[in-house]
């Protein structure tokens, strides 16, 4: 009894002691790059409603229950020596007031159970574009999830694979996507598990071999409309500066502008982070990606590219005198400054009639890249690059990721460096120095005799392929 007088006599301190940390967190920010307290997405809204309102109920009990406790040390307490050495009347409890924390219980578990299932309907499943008192409650419009698009994520290790089969192409690490549209996720791997979490606009879902799972999100677009400084002072954005275009580069520029890779806070408000939340190896804490929404007419914009890019009838071709060229096409003529039987893609600065092989001292023709450029197009496969990764193709079942417009990424090495010159030259010269156990570095018949291995012997080899690279833009 002593000693339960003593912790009821210490129980402000104790409770002072509790407190005390939460004071302290609320000092810190909750709108950091990768919080699950910041949503931008109805999907998240909902889980963020949901754990707000069992953190509401668990203060409720806290707090009962507590001073439940603290009435009964209080009134029950010893108050002398004789008081002390009195046995108290033993029953067997009150059957009122058990039946009646039996139904208060019961009721506190339908307020949470309720809106949890509803929550797990919406999270498994998009809205039905005719259920139209959804659709009021989800403040959606009937176009929103009526032309929703489909992403197949695939995970390996230690990479993310996003194909969009509507449109045919193929990207990785990199999720674009049209703010005004739901975004339907169909989740699958090809080795280990992986979890996908994207925590600001969708949650988080397992990826399992031979299961395929789902998960979708919708943007509020309203939300997403703010720029942010360096010290993350928020103040209200045009659609251009809060979704600034991938196809042309613009958000690469503005993220590049004033901001190094690890700030805190970026510039746009349409740039979401997200990871592989389940351990699938030694680079599994590498393995993030980034979701950037766009207006309907930049993303149908970033499309075309890639579905020109990636289409084979559309790539460079060798110049046929037969055929007449307009202004800006591109085709493969040989320049012997790049050595015997090297082909060089040169663009018609004017519109080219039929007749025999061009004549480039007459500048018809212009070089499209510079020599660096050139080179590391034919150091590329030399160097057994192409083994793992597509450029300028779907190559849906490659080992590494698709590299296709590289150079419009603002990210590299599955989202854990900065996509430029210093940063490439770092992975190219020795990725396993940055993500310990990757394949690019560890992978099937890489050894130390490798090309890729040995790079960091060649400076020049370096600047090729990094020419070659980022000029897939």
């Amino acid at each position: 009894m002593i000693r339960i007088l003593r912790l009821a006599l210490n129980l402000p301190a104790l409770l002072g002691l509790m407190v005390l940390p939460c004071f302290l967190g609320s000092c810190s920010r909750i709108d950091h790059k990768q919080s699950t307290l910041d949503p931008k997405g109805i999907v998240a809204q909902n889980m963020y409603d949901l754990f707000m309102l069992s953190i509401w109920i668990t203060i409720f009990l806290f707090c009962a229950v507590g001073g439940c406790l603290l009435f009964v040390l209080w009134k029950y307490r010893a108050k002398d020596e004789e008081d002390a050495k009195e046995i108290p009347p033993q029953t067997h409890g009150n059957p009122k007031i058990e039946t009646t924390l039996i139904l208060v219980s019961s009721v506190i578990l339908l307020i949470l159970a309720i809106p949890t299932l509803q929550g797990v309907v919406l999270f498994n499943r998009v809205p039905d574009p005719n259920d139209a008192e959804m659709l009021k409650k989800l403040k959606l419009e009937r176009s929103t999830v009526e032309d929703a698009i489909t992403v197949n994520v695939t995970g390996k290790r230690f990479f993310w694979v996003f194909e969009y089969p509507e449109y045919g192409i193929v990207t990785a690490n990199e999720l674009v996507f049209p703010a005004s549209k739901a975004v339907r996720l169909n989740l699958r791997t090809e080795d280990v598990i992986h979890s996908f979490w994207l925590p600001k606009l969708a949650g988080k879902m397992d990826l399992i071999p031979g299961q395929e799972n789902f998960i979708w999100f919708v943007a509020d677009q309203e939300k997403l409309l703010f720029q942010t400084d360096k010290e993350g002072l928020k103040t209200p954005a045009t659609i251009a500066e809060a979704m600034p275009a991938v196809h042309d580069g613009s958000l690469r520029e503005a993220l590049f502008k004033d901001r190094s890779f690890t700030d805190e806070f970026d510039p746009v408000g349409g740039l979401f982070y997200g990871q592989c939340a389940e351990f699938c190896g030694n680079s599994h804490a590498y393995m993030q990606f980034r979701a950037m929404a766009q207006t309907d007419a930049d993303f149908d914009e970033w499309v075309a590219r890639f579905q020109d890019a990636q289409n084979p009838t559309k790539q460079p071709q060798p110049y046929n005198p037969e055929k007449e060229y307009a202004t800006g096409d591109v085709v493969l003529i040989a320049d012997p400054e790049l050595g015997e039987g090297a082909l060089r893609e040169w663009v018609a600065t004017g519109d080219v009639e039929k007749g025999q092989a061009p004549d480039i001292a007459k500048d018809s023709w212009g070089k499209r890249h510079d020599a660096d450029y050139e080179h590391g197009k034919q150091l590329f496969p030399v160097s057994q690059c192409s083994q793992c990764h597509a450029v300028n193709r779907t190559g849906l079942g490659e080992k590494g990721p698709n590299l296709t417009l590289f150079g419009l990424r603002t990210s590299l090495a599955a989202g854990w460096m900065r996509n430029d010159e210093e940063s490439l030259a770092k992975w190219l010269k020795n990725s396993n120095e940055i993500k310990f156990g990757n394949l690019m570095w560890n992978g099937e018949g890489v050894n130390d005799a490798h090309p890729v291995r040995n790079l960091h012997k060649d400076e020049k080899k370096v600047d090729q392929l990094i020419a070659f690279l980022l000029g897939q833009s």
